[in-house]
């Protein structure tokens, strides 16, 4: 108040109506007036309003609703957070020097919010898909909740959470089902702006016509179709030697009845392609989308459901109807892609707005290696990420990989991936199998880039890794083109119980565990030397000739400072120094958080699993999760198979046995924080039926569990 008694003096005598208001803006006693001035999410709209699960009752939280729509904004280009956007500055903007764009967005919240925790889960959505259903409530991947299936167990609903998606992808083909952005066009003084696109192509059998754009996308068509400068190259593994296929050999489009018909998103080769070898084309390309903005409209539409009551139409925030209030914390997800969309936004310091405000409080980053997306770049794809050898030369793997401060030895560059974040600092859970370790170069987040020392864990930071796990884990685990059975460890339920440790630590304040990964300090991280030294000699096994390094990529003089490559595909420098978990005397990878599965094994559980010699690639590493590969039943298959590993029967005498050993496990990760009892049972009855497979199982027969 007496603040306000003394900018009210300086009004009078200054006559400065408009700085009175501004200080008591900034001292909470006028909001709204200067909210809606520097608001950057001009107007909602909710498209259409129904029941979940036609109107099932989530515990005591209560039935759902679910609100599908549209959000629009309007950005200052020129403001300070907006800077680190490439291409901001280029797009059209309105008679206010705003630029405009809009995105899909759903929400699910309870019918009753006072029955809600008054908290807000959010992820980008995931090449449009809502995944977090998938990954908390074991659903099916789909945006459309009306059947029981498609919202799971209802976890998240019976905790009381509100759930939002939005959009965020320009490049993801229009669909009902799907969530995107329609973001502006750069241009040069309204002058069309040119540049090199490129894709990969691979094939699991040999075909004449192939899909040059990632899965669900629409890329960007070639500035010609017959573009004599386009160029197809062929190698025969991710560091091999391209080899150019003559421009007269193939063409853009596939082939339907005999004709070519021209569709940008498919390529002929008069030859076909075959099996095992990677294409790469490059082409010119026109206009550019401007693909910062999406993150911003993340940024800003966080923003809006936690502060604004309404938009600049009077629309109310949703989250406010029927007595609901803001949310307390908002804790952000991203599963693989959309965990690259969160990393990118920390890259470039798009967590917050120019008061400081964090658009999420806390984050959990799942599978999401050392990479950060193909997003802040022109001429970017979002929906290309690249994955063992596959789309090496894609710019999602750069320098830095880690939170703390270091310098690359090779090209000098200096800095942390949390360097263009203000304060405060969001909380933020990173979790990976060993499968990123892998393919995706997850050791480079907690060790300098040499390899040669740990890291230190950043305070607001706690790194996780989840040994056998997978990025998807489906019930019904196919060999499909693999060597080795896939994996029959779920990870779903540890997640479960890290998003309730982060939910504690960013509401409560309440310390989490500490980071749990494989070290230097704790010898369960090396090179592959290290690791196939300590790998046992498991009969008709075959290990893994090489694993992903990220390379220093050259992309031309213009990509460091504005995001522009000028060099498609990029000089490929030397690699960086990844490092993968090192094995148990099983040939289970060390150094994470045990599921009980791992604990109380039946089998070696790897974090690679190599493609089969159908596929044409037989040293390929499958990029969606490792092995599982079963130990003998007994002692005598174990000698007349010579596996060094010992046997079921050995470890558990009986079935009894194996029962009360896993649940022990259990009931031990549960204490430490990492399982939720719910999940306990439910775990140790599939492992019951796993167990029952393998003993009544034939070894002769090569199927899988």
């Amino acid at each position: 108040m007496e603040y306000f008694g003394v900018a009210l003096k300086m009004a009078i005598i200054t006559k400065s109506w408009r700085q009175f208001l501004i200080s008591m803006a900034l001292i909470g006693v006028l909001t709204f007036p200067l909210e809606q001035a520097v608001a950057d999410l001009e107007r909602i709209e909710v498209l259409d309003r129904k029941l979940v699960g036609n109107g099932k009752s989530f515990g005591k939280v209560g039935p759902y609703e679910q609100l599908r729509g549209r959000l629009y904004f309007a950005v200052e280009p020129n403001a300070q957070k907006n800077q680190n956007i490439v291409d901001i500055t280029l797009v059209a903007r309105d008679a206010r020097g705003h630029v405009h764009f809009a995105a899909d967005f759903l929400l699910l919240r309870p019918i009753d919010p006072t029955r809600g925790n008054n908290r807000m889960l959010y992820e980008p959505a995931n090449l449009g898909e809502a995944s977090i259903l998938t990954l908390f409530n074991d659903a099916a991947k789909t945006n459309s909740l009306s059947k029981s299936i498609e919202y799971g167990n209802g976890f998240l609903m019976e905790q009381g959470y509100t759930l939002l998606w939005t959009g965020w992808s320009w490049d993801l083909t229009h669909s009902d089902e799907r969530l995107r952005a329609d973001l502006p066009i750069a241009t040069t003084d309204g002058k069309t702006i040119y540049g090199r696109v490129t894709n990969e192509i691979i094939v699991r059998k040999k075909v004449k016509s192939a899909r040059q754009f990632p899965r669900l996308s629409v890329g960007y068509a070639p500035l010609r179709t017959n573009d004599l400068d386009a160029r197809l190259l062929v190698r025969d593994s991710a560091f091999g030697e391209n080899r150019i296929i003559s421009r007269d050999q193939w063409r853009f489009g596939h082939m339907v009845n005999g004709r070519l018909i021209y569709d940008p998103a498919f390529i002929t080769l008069d030859t076909g392609f075959d099996p095992g070898s990677i294409y790469t084309v490059t082409y010119f390309a026109r206009s550019p989308h401007v693909s910062g903005l999406g993150l911003a409209g993340i940024r800003d539409a966080l923003l809006f459901f936690r502060s604004r009551r309404t938009d600049d139409h009077n629309t109310p925030n949703p989250i406010l109807v029927s007595g609901g209030t803001f949310p307390r914390a908002i804790i952000a997800v991203g599963n693989g892609q959309s965990a690259h969309a969160l990393q990118t936004m920390i890259h470039y310091g798009l967590t917050s707005d120019e008061r400081g405000r964090l658009a999420f409080d806390g984050a959990l980053l799942n599978s999401i290696g050392s990479g950060r997306g193909n997003i802040n770049t022109r001429f970017s794809q979002p929906a290309r990420a690249p994955s063992g050898d596959l789309d090496i030369d894609s710019p999602s793997f750069l320098f830095p990989f880690a939170a703390t401060t270091q310098t690359d030895p090779v090209t000098g560059e200096n800095g942390s991936s949390f360097d263009n974040m203000g304060k405060p600092l969001p909380k933020l859970f990173y979790v990976n199998t060993t499968t990123d370790y892998w393919t995706r170069g997850a050791s480079l987040i907690h060790t300098d880039v040499d390899g040669s020392k740990d890291l230190k864990t950043q305070p607001s930071t706690r790194l996780f890794m989840i040994p056998g796990g997978r990025l998807e884990y489906t019930h019904d685990e196919r060999q499909q083109d693999l060597s080795n059975c896939s994996t029959t460890l779920n990870n779903r339920p540890i997640l479960r119980a890290l998003l309730i440790q982060l939910d504690a630590w960013v509401t409560l304040d309440s310390e989490p565990a500490p980071s749990v990964i494989p070290s230097h300090a704790t010898t369960t991280l090396g090179n592959l030397q290290v690791y196939l030294k300590k790998f046992p000699n498991v009969p008709r096994t075959r290990t893994p000739a090489q694993f992903f390094k990220p390379r220093r990529l050259n992309f031309g003089k213009r990509f460091t400072m504005q995001g522009v490559a000028d060099v498609k595909p990029p000089q490929l420098g030397r690699a960086y120094t990844s490092l993968v978990p090192i094995p148990d005397v099983d040939g289970t990878d060390t150094g994470g958080i045990p599921l009980p599965g791992i604990a109380v094994p039946l089998g070696t559980y790897t974090g690679w699993n190599l493609a089969n010699a159908s596929t044409g690639a037989p040293d390929r590493l499958d990029g969606s999760g490792g092995s599982f590969i079963p130990f003998p039943r007994n002692e005598d298959e174990r000698l007349t198979d010579k596996d060094p590993r010992i046997s079921i029967k050995e470890r558990y005498p009986s079935r009894k046995i194996y029962r009360e050993s896993y649940a022990t496990a259990a009931h031990a990760l549960a204490e430490k924080g990492f399982l939720l009892n719910m999940d306990i049972n439910p775990m140790i009855d599939r492992a019951e039926r796993l167990y029952d497979q393998i003993m009544t199982h034939n070894p002769a027969n090569e199927t899988c569990f």
